[in-house]
């Protein structure tokens, strides 16, 4: 829930209600995404440094932790009046703005995006030190699996997550779909409002984490060994390949453009809960194709279904936003319709790889 809701509020919430700017509103989406980037570090603690002999459970009651004070203080912040005090300014041509109109603007709005963003940034370090420890206890578990159902854990797994993502991203399109967040709702719940639904989504999970889990004690590696035996893995083939293609991949698949938010809320007027429905959707064919992929693909040829899928995305990629930037085809759905679970594929059989 915590995962799929907090990245969902940039767009409704930072773009459209504090009307940042499409530079700001990108940092943000890096500043959130950028934890994952540490995960190779949140790995070496667990794996080095239990606490009270175990290596995982603490973590994920730490990083839950940390993820739940950081709910509750920005449940208790005030978010402040949206940037326009009428929704009609936010789709006028600014030649038509009045300098009445443009008094009434809340321009103190921009500078209250920076506290939630950092806040944001900070919870997301606690779920991804929380989800590295729970990674690491089900590679253990997939490493005893039959080489022939290697990696069902896994896609099971991953379903479960995408379920629930896709009910965040419910939540976030019904509860932030008011005239003020782009939408066309005259009811809508406020940023703090929605951090206090998550809070109680987000306790449970601390003691679960603990009573739940069963691990037993582990004294840890010594960190020189673990390097050592880092670095001996690291020069065999099959392994350097894999985080070769991760590095490159993760380097070309992820160019962005700054204005992709106005792109999207200007011209082609996507509203906040159409393009939630539209992730449930492929989230939806993410959760159809784990399933196939567990059950039928788990001998696949990985490297022809990765070209398969990149050239699908970036074909249709390029059709949308070429048609959108030059005017010939402005629509929301027709901005909306490319199928995210393609592109996911990849990521969930590049995932059965690296356990491999």
């Amino acid at each position: 829930m915590v995962v799929g809701t907090l990245p969902g509020t940039i767009y409704p919430f930072l773009f459209n209600y504090l009307n940042m700017e499409g530079t700001q509103v990108m940092s943000a989406t890096v500043l959130l995404n950028m934890p994952w980037s540490l995960k190779v570090f949140f790995g070496m603690l667990t794996d080095c440094v239990p606490i009270w002999g175990y290596r995982r459970r603490p973590f994920m009651v730490l990083g839950w932790t940390l993820c739940f004070t950081m709910l509750v203080a920005m449940t208790c912040m005030d978010a402040g009046a949206p940037y326009y005090p009428d929704d009609k300014y936010a789709t006028m041509d600014p030649h038509d703005l009045t300098p009445e109109m443009i008094a009434t603007f809340n321009e103190s709005a921009h500078h209250v995006g920076g506290k939630f963003v950092f806040m944001m940034m900070i919870a997301a370090i606690g779920y991804v030190a929380a989800d590295v420890a729970a990674d690491a206890m089900m590679v253990e578990v997939a490493q005893r699996e039959p080489e022939a159902t290697r990696g069902y854990t896994q896609t099971t797994i991953y379903m479960v997550r995408t379920a629930f993502i896709m009910i965040s991203n419910i939540l976030t399109g019904f509860a932030f779909n008011g005239k003020e967040y782009g939408g066309d709702f005259n009811f809508s719940l406020s940023f703090p409002q929605l951090m206090l639904v998550l809070s109680i989504y987000c306790f449970p999970v601390i003691p679960i984490s603990w009573y739940f889990i069963q691990e037993d004690v582990h004294p840890g590696i010594i960190f020189r060994y673990y390097l050592a035996e880092l670095w001996h893995l690291v020069q065999m083939r099959p392994m350097y390949q894999v985080i070769a293609y991760k590095f490159l991949a993760g380097i070309f698949e992820n160019f962005s453009v700054t204005c992709f938010d106005p792109m999207q809320a200007y011209w082609a007027k996507v509203t906040p809960l159409n393009e939630k429905m539209m992730t449930i959707v492929g989230n939806g064919v993410f959760a159809i194709t784990l399933y196939f992929t567990g059950k039928y693909g788990l001998q696949w040829n990985w490297r022809k279904m990765h070209a398969v899928t990149i050239v699908s995305v970036v074909v249709m990629e390029f059709i949308v936003t070429m048609l959108t930037t030059w005017d010939i085809a402005r629509n929301q759905w027709f901005w909306l319709g490319v199928p995210a679970g393609i592109l996911k594929i990849q990521y969930n059989r590049t995932g059965h790889c690296v356990f491999e």
